[in-house]
């Protein structure tokens, strides 16, 4: 039982993680459309701690997917989480040409998790 409650932290954590990283991948094109919107064309710089965020998000999302990977016994659950996981880092690792793929891993690690929580709460997730 202590197993199921550790995986389903961390689904819930990598959940979390995704949600407010595609939350955070969404703000910046936002930002740069506001900026045409100004009537002095002034450039719109962002911090440079707002890109560090993103490594932020990947570490998180890296110890969830660990730790719900490794007390899960589903094996497409296990691959899945690690796919997107790898899909995540490729996408900030390349974010000037593969931003986009940030939307997609994290949609994919959002569900995988949840889902890794369904089957849980109705097989158990002993490995």
């Amino acid at each position: 039982m202590n197993q199921n409650r550790i995986s389903t932290k961390s689904d819930k954590a990598g959940i979390a993680s995704a949600v407010l990283c595609m939350i955070h991948c969404l703000v910046i094109p936002v930002l740069f459309l506001l900026k045409f919107s100004f009537t002095d064309n002034t450039i719109l710089q962002l911090p440079l701690w707002w890109e560090k965020i993103d490594y932020i998000f990947l570490a998180i999302s890296f110890i969830a997917v660990y730790h719900s990977a490794g007390h899960t016994r589903f094996k497409e659950i296990k691959i899945g989480l690690w796919l997107f996981w790898g899909i995540l880092a490729t996408a900030i690792v390349f974010s000037a040409t593969l931003h986009w793929m940030a939307y997609i891993a994290s949609a994919g690690l959002i569900v995988t998790h949840f889902v890794n929580i369904m089957r849980i709460r109705k097989f158990g997730s002993y490995v």
